[in-house]
């Protein structure tokens, strides 16, 4: 079965200033708009950025020494066929939902040893979510828990792993989960703009040519999106 874990071990946005000051401007912005009535089904899409905290990396390679370092990543949120973004669908009643996530993360890693000649889960690392949401006080809070879906593009010791097994090159890897604030401003009666910070945690083992790689993730987030009321 491509998609179990079983499978997994037998086959073994730098936060630079731009970085900051986009997170930073997120908060700013979300306290300053109100929130509309919410009822029925809502759907959103959001774009944004993250920045994964350092964390550690364990790479083992049949026949060969595992190794061990702290991670440090980037998320290049635009860059590639595969940009960052986060789709959500809700059901809202008396200011409560059940909601349905998927974040496509992404993550380079940055500082590569010198047997790792690329690192990458740029295709999604991948955090599909069900999540409980609150509307209080002008704010919507929610938490959310699910699996992890990752699209590795590895080449360890020169033996290369992209575009094979799993669904189309994807893998049910783990497990994560995320806490998030968001402030909606409704421009008409159905339609919003959202703007979002959450923080994640996840874990996900993923396939490398001849072995696995242990890769949790800590991320802090910033979001911006649009959404749509039906049977508001």
């Amino acid at each position: 079965m491509p998609f179990s874990i079983e499978v997994l071990h037998r086959k073994g946005i730098d936060m630079n200033k731009t970085g900051i000051a986009f997170l930073i401007a997120i908060l700013i912005a979300g306290f300053l708009c109100p929130a509309g009535a919410m009822a029925g089904w809502t759907v959103q899409l959001f774009t944004g950025s993250s920045y994964s905290f350092p964390s550690p990396l364990t790479i083992k390679q049949d026949g060969e020494k595992d190794i061990h370092l702290t991670a440090e990543y980037e998320t290049k949120a635009w860059a590639t066929q595969a940009p960052y973004y986060d789709l959500r669908i809700g059901k809202w009643k008396d200011g409560t939902a059940w909601e349905f996530e998927s974040l496509h993360q992404k993550l380079y890693l940055k500082n590569k040893p010198d047997e790792v000649q690329k690192f990458s889960i740029s295709h999604g690392y991948n955090i599909n979510m069900l999540n409980y949401a609150v509307s209080k006080h002008g704010f919507i809070y929610r938490a959310g828990f699910g699996f992890v879906m990752t699209h590795p593009e590895t080449k360890v010791r020169g033996k290369r792993l992209e575009d094979e097994g799993g669904f189309n090159g994807f893998y049910i890897s783990g497990a994560g989960g995320q806490l998030a604030a968001e402030k909606r401003y409704y421009a008409t009666e159905k339609l919003s703009l959202s703007l979002e910070v959450k923080l994640t945690a996840a874990y996900a083992v993923i396939p490398i040519a001849d072995g696995t790689a242990s890769v949790p993730n800590y991320a802090a987030h910033g979001l911006i999106g649009i959404g749509y009321d039906f049977w508001k």
